[in-house]
């Protein structure tokens, strides 16, 4: 996960992919989800105020030799046909968010020749003036392109992040590599019809519609809010941001564990009745422990709404934040804390279908969701469709300049690493603060595996 900001691009021949429609869009009455309304409202705002921000994802990454435009125009035009993120919107600028759509078989794509740029600053200054356009339009406009050369070819791709979560991103690296192999190959690629997001909207509102605050559902929720006063957790160490402001932010992508420290260090877990997951929790709950002296760990963390398997293939946000929570045990270890992390993991996935802003709207008298709620999230990346090409292919996710109020922690393991991005705000103390505590988790992790190890 890289801020574009960081990104360097080789130049090269950049050339965009232009999505076209020769129908008009029809209504749809289908309500967005309570994060896409709290994400096109509170981007809406800022456009008002002036505020600069891109609230987009994107991701990049490479193909061997030159482009061949024809088999990635062909991709790109299956690709948006297929999926209902790419011809469903919502109008931000409108008071209630009015639903629209396109019929799929209108959209065509074709391709533009922006030219040739001549250094890695002005492909990733032109990439980025480009999403934030296409991005801030109302429809959910794909920004994809390529640049173009002879040794390997980068292909980059952004859309609202109203309208997807990482785990499509993952998707549509894969789909859109396999769709320009079939080009190419001029074979046919037989995908089934990929499930509409807007269902996913419609089951979110009548789960949210049948909860009371008195839903044995809100349980969990209700004794986070408790231990913490009815506020989200602070973190262990100084941000320098006391007022709780949105201030620029900054990233930090911090190497954990080697693939093979990986795999050990979950063989570990499991030995003390946890997975990967309650062992990263575990080492974020004890090196709070040593900082602070609280042996209660409550964090946000990420849990997929991707309830069944047809739905892994849906393109849209289907992520919700669920409360983890759980108390060590009198002097702990690692070992000692993995089976209370775990149960607390297994309990916050359990309230997957429990929406974030409903929850707090039934718990709290303003009800109000910070707009970026510090949260950690552990992905085993391990499973996503050509996971095992990432490293080759340079793949990476990218974003645009942080705003944060707290830090947001994201585990990720791969087949080749296990690795944490950090998003925090751009102070000196944090600065000082946040790497320190991120190098006693790293330790508590590694100083675990050192027991495990025979003596050489």
């Amino acid at each position: 996960m890289t801020q574009i900001l960081d990104w360097r691009p080789e130049p090269g021949e950049v050339v965009e992919f232009e999505l076209t429609t020769d129908r008009a869009p029809v209504p749809h009455h289908v309500p967005a989800s309570h994060f896409q309304q709290s994400h096109l409202r509170s981007a809406a705002a800022h456009r008002a105020a002036g505020r600069q921000q891109s609230p987009w994802v994107a991701m990049a990454f490479d193909l061997a030799g030159r482009a061949d435009l024809d088999a990635l125009t062909d991709a790109w035009q299956g690709l948006v046909r297929r999926h209902e993120a790419f011809h469903t919107w919502y109008e931000p600028e409108s008071e209630n968010l009015s639903g629209f759509r396109l019929p799929p078989d209108s959209l065509t794509v074709r391709p533009a020749r922006v030219g040739d740029l001549m250094s890695a600053d002005d492909v990733r200054a032109h990439v980025h003036r480009r999403i934030d356009e296409q991005t801030t339009t109302g429809r959910p406009g794909l920004l994809a392109g390529v640049i173009r050369r002879d040794t390997a070819s980068t292909v980059f791709f952004a859309i609202d992040h109203s309208y997807t979560d990482g785990h499509s991103l993952a998707l549509l690296f894969d789909e859109i590599r396999a769709r320009y192999d079939a080009a190419r190959g001029g074979t046919s690629l037989d995908l089934a019809p990929a499930p509409g997001y807007l269902d996913c909207n419609r089951r979110e509102g009548e789960r949210s519609a049948s909860l009371t605050a008195a839903a044995p559902e809100l349980a969990a929720w209700s004794e986070f809010l408790a231990a913490g006063d009815g506020g989200f957790p602070g973190f262990p160490v100084e941000l320098g941001n006391d007022a709780d402001e949105l201030l620029s932010g900054t990233r930090l992508q911090y190497p954990v564990l080697t693939g093979a420290e990986a795999r050990a260090f979950r063989a570990y877990c499991g030995r003390h009745g946890g997975g990967f997951g309650a062992g990263a929790f575990a080492a974020l709950a004890l090196a709070q422990w040593e900082f602070t002296g609280n042996d209660v760990y409550r964090v946000l963390t990420a849990v997929s709404t991707r309830a069944y398997p047809r739905l892994l293939q849906v393109h849209g946000w289907l992520v919700n934040l669920a409360p983890l929570m759980f108390r060590l045990p009198a002097s702990p270890t690692l070992a000692d804390a993995i089976a209370a992390a775990q149960q607390g993991f297994q309990r916050a996935r359990a309230g997957y279908d429990v929406p974030l802003h409903r929850a707090l709207e039934l718990l709290l008298k303003d009800g109000e969701v910070p707009a970026i709620p510090p949260m950690a999230s552990y992905v085993d990346g391990r499973a996503a469709p050509g996971s095992r090409d990432y490293l080759s292919a340079d793949a990476t996710v990218l974003t645009g300049p942080d705003n944060a109020s707290g830090v947001s922690l994201w585990f990720n393991w791969f087949s080749d690493r296990a690795d944490l991005v950090v998003s925090m705000p751009d102070t000196p103390e944090a600065a000082a603060g946040v790497p320190k505590y991120l190098d006693r988790v790293r330790e508590i992790m590694l100083t675990a595996l050192a027991g495990t190890r025979p003596a050489s």
